[in-house]
This record gives structure tokens, C-alpha cells and sequence, in this order.
């Protein structure tokens, strides 16, 4: 069993992992050189200092379940965007008599005395790809975090450096 976790910050993310979970990889996150300090803001010589340092990271799982309710959240989401969306614009389209042209050009284009778009048809048609292609997107979301899974198990899964950034009071200055 392996903890990640920081034991300077209070309350601060912890994540258990079993290694059995993903065989042949290990778990590391040596901290690497410090980086150097940023200057201190213009025109303030009280506050907080800021300390950077780099380290190395590693995604070995990503649990399917997550992967799920947050694909679902961000497709409602988006879905609910481009609906409201595609209402808005139809009833610009409406108000601005575009549709009425749309509709005689399909007229004399199919040589019909008269061609008429109906917008609850369209609305309802639009609805309904749209929730599923929502459900396809949360499925495929799942199915590739499951394959990430599998991958990671294999090549050791996805190394990436963040530069965690730790504050400490400054010292006051000892200008006498």
C-alpha cells in the first residue's frame, strides 16, 4: 500500500493506492532542484515570500466511476449549452424572416408550391441526437479510462512535472 500525500500542508489531498493495482510500476515523486525564487513585487517589502519547487508526478489509474459522473456532468453541460443555443439562433433566424427564405429557396429548388420547416420537428430531432450522442460521449469517456488503465499497467502511466508552490512569511527588513 502507498500514500501520496504532503505532510507540510494541513488538510491537504491524500490518495491511496495499492501497487497490486498496477504491477511493475513504482511510485516516486523525488523533489528535483529547487527552483529559484521569484523577485519580490514592486513597491512591497512586507507579505509573503514565495518558494517553488519541482516535482515529478506519476498517473498510473484513473477509476472508471470518476471518469463516468464527470463525463456525464460535462456533456449535460455542453448539451444544455448548444440546445439553449440552437433556440436562441432559431428564433433570431425567425425573427429575421431567414427561415421564410430557407424556406422558398427549398421550394423552388424541389419545384413544391410551397416548403415549410417545422421548428418543434427540428427542435425534437435535435433533442434527441443530442442525448445520444451525450450518452455515446460518457461511454466512450468510460471505455477509454479503462483502457488507460490497461496501457499504464503496461508502460508505467504518465509522468508529468508541477511546480508546487509553498509560502512562508518574508523576513523584515533590517535596513538600520
Amino acid at each position: 500500500m502507498v500514500t501520496l500525500s504532503d505532510s507540510k500542508c494541513r488538510g491537504a489531498y491524500t490518495s491511496t493506492m495499492t501497487v497490486d493495482q498496477t504491477p511493475g510500476v513504482t511510485f516516486s515523486a523525488p523533489p528535483t532542484a529547487s527552483a529559484p525564487l521569484p523577485p519580490p513585487p514592486p513597491g512591497r517589502g512586507h507579505g509573503k515570500e514565495v518558494k517553488a519547487r519541482q516535482v515529478q508526478r506519476v498517473v498510473t489509474r484513473l477509476d472508471p466511476w470518476s471518469m463516468l459522473r464527470v463525463s456525464l456532468s460535462f456533456a449535460f453541460c455542453l448539451w444544455l449549452i448548444l440546445v439553449v443555443a440552437g433556440v436562441l439562433l432559431w428564433q433570431g433566424a425567425v425573427v429575421t424572416g431567414s427561415i421564410g427564405k430557407v424556406e422558398d429557396f427549398l421550394a423552388q429548388l424541389l419545384a413544391e408550391s410551397s416548403f415549410t420547416i417545422d421548428g418543434i420537428k427540428v427542435f425534437e430531432g435535435a433533442t434527441v441526437a443530442g442525448l445520444v450522442l451525450f450518452m455515446a460521449g460518457a461511454l466512450f469517456a468510460v471505455v477509454t479510462s479503462v483502457l488507460f488503465n490497461l496501457i499504464a499497467g503496461v508502460f508505467g502511466g504518465l509522468r508529468f512535472t508541477v511546480v508546487e508552490l509553498e509560502t512562508a512569511q518574508a523576513a523584515p527588513d533590517q535596513r538600520s
